[in-house]
């Protein structure tokens, strides 16, 4: 008796320990740690080099539930690049969808997961103010984002076209060359 007892307290807490863990998204660190690299080149290979003033300016978004992701990106980020990229120093700005306006002045968008509205209104402001999108969820092209990675054997980044020139954003030949391009079919 007092074992099947136990079994099912144990049984109740995995079963609630992993229900928790499906509200939060699972990021990959070593995933995070490549895309701490990439950020910062993938706005010196495109026209949003041209919007930097003194600083290369990266906004993070994320829900409440990955604050610590966000951070954890954050963190990458400088240490991968302690002294900028071309002279450039870079500014990592993380706030929630809420404050997606808080984002205006930068040059590109990081996407973390969220819920669909939150999603769709962050990528709607981001086309409004000609901001480059890069999503840790790759089917966030489908919404809108203009750039997520693949990831296995190699890196291969996946292009929005259309999404990029809705924007009149332009990217290096060599970034397009070795990108997938990812075309919305059309309704």
């Amino acid at each position: 008796m007092f074992f099947n007892m136990f079994r099912f307290q144990l049984f109740l807490l995995l079963t609630l320990s992993n229900f928790c863990s499906l509200n939060a998204a699972n990021y990959n660190d070593d995933i995070l740690n490549i895309y701490s690299k990439m950020l910062p080149r993938f706005v010196m290979m495109s026209s949003q080099k041209d919007k930097i003033e003194n600083e290369i300016k990266i906004c993070v978004l994320h829900d409440k539930l990955d604050e610590r992701v966000a951070q954890s990106l954050e963190d990458k980020i400088k240490s991968n690049y302690p002294d900028g990229l071309k002279n450039y120093p870079i500014k990592i700005m993380r706030t929630n969808y809420e404050n997606v306006q808080l984002c205006a002045n930068s040059q590109l968008s990081f996407l973390f997961n969220s819920d669909e509205t939150q999603i769709q209104n962050a990528i709607f402001f981001f086309k409004k103010n000609s901001i480059l999108t890069m999503s840790y969820n790759i089917s966030f092209l489908e919404k809108g984002a203009d750039m997520s990675l693949f990831i296995g054997r190699n890196v291969i980044p996946f292009v929005n076209m259309k999404s990029i020139r809705d924007k009149r954003i332009t990217l290096d030949n060599l970034l397009i060359r070795v990108s997938k391009i990812y075309m919305d079919s059309e309704k």
